[in-house]
């Protein structure tokens, strides 16, 4: 049962939340919202979501590629990169040296009514592997709330991991997808829906979180689609990711995570 697996110690030295109203120059999130559209074929005066809706009933191939690519864009690394919040991510991790591979840097486009996108109860941790007082970033590049399905934050203190169900991600008509995800195992999910707070964010501002901390973006209602990017922070230096040789999840898998914490695999799937 997962309530019976045995879980790592708490720690006191996981960040706590923290939301930063306007810390990203809104200028830099225009320009990644007109680059995004420039690249669906749409003009400066044109809805980003009306560019989405065209280019989904168009051409659903060439709106992935626009989704892959939009990660390759100078852009998308001046906004992870971006001098602010490094600086708070530096301050919550206690880092001299940030670590901050790339392959966690993130974007996301979640569609109106696409139900199947909604990412469940999870903690990053078993996402990205960094050090034990890393942080993510959560930042909309449009205006997120309750009405397109923003993040959702548990009401559950944070100071242990859970256990997991490592599944395969699946398509609207159940098609198996490459990639994969490790939900907090499916008896415990109920417990987090109670209290849950749905964030209200505008573009620029930020919500930063240890990598402990319980949460899902929920599915989408519309009739406005929803874009983000996240991005995680470590602590280079932290004696253990050193004495690990800076391994972290580099790949599709969950393999560093199932090595050090063998006993939180509740379920995978074959």
């Amino acid at each position: 049962m997962a309530s019976a697996a045995p879980n790592p110690p708490s720690s006191t030295d996981v960040a706590p939340l923290r939301l930063e109203r306007g810390l990203i120059a809104r200028a830099l999130i225009d320009e990644a919202a007109e680059t995004l559209k420039e690249m669906m074929g749409g003009g400066e005066a044109d809805d980003l979501d009306a560019c989405v809706d065209q280019l989904r009933d168009a051409d659903r191939t060439k709106l992935g590629a626009v989704y892959d690519a939009f990660r390759e864009t100078l852009i998308f690394r001046r906004v992870v990169t971006d001098p602010a919040l490094a600086a708070v991510a530096a301050e919550m991790t206690g880092a001299v040296r940030l670590h901050s591979p790339f392959q966690h840097c993130v974007f996301r486009m979640d569609l109106a009514g696409e139900h199947w996108r909604g990412f469940g109860w999870h903690q990053d941790h078993p996402y990205n592997m960094l050090s034990e007082r890393s942080v993510t970033a959560w930042l909309p590049l449009t205006p997120t709330g309750p009405h397109n399905g923003s993040i959702e934050i548990a009401a559950v203190k944070s100071d242990r991991l859970y256990p997991v169900e490592v599944r395969q991600k699946r398509d609207a008509d159940g098609t198996r997808r490459a990639t994969r995800d490790a939900f907090i195992t499916t008896a415990l999910q109920p417990a987090f829906d109670a209290g849950a707070e749905t964030l209200t964010l505008d573009p620029g501002d930020v919500v930063l979180f240890g990598n402990r901390m319980v949460h899902r973006s929920g599915f989408n209602p519309g009739p406005r689609h929803r874009y983000s990017i996240q991005a995680r922070f470590g602590d280079l230096l932290a004696p253990g990711m050193v004495a690990r040789g800076w391994a972290n999840r580099r790949a599709e898998g969950f393999d560093t995570f199932k090595t050090l914490y063998p006993q939180l695999i509740d379920f995978e799937e074959a």
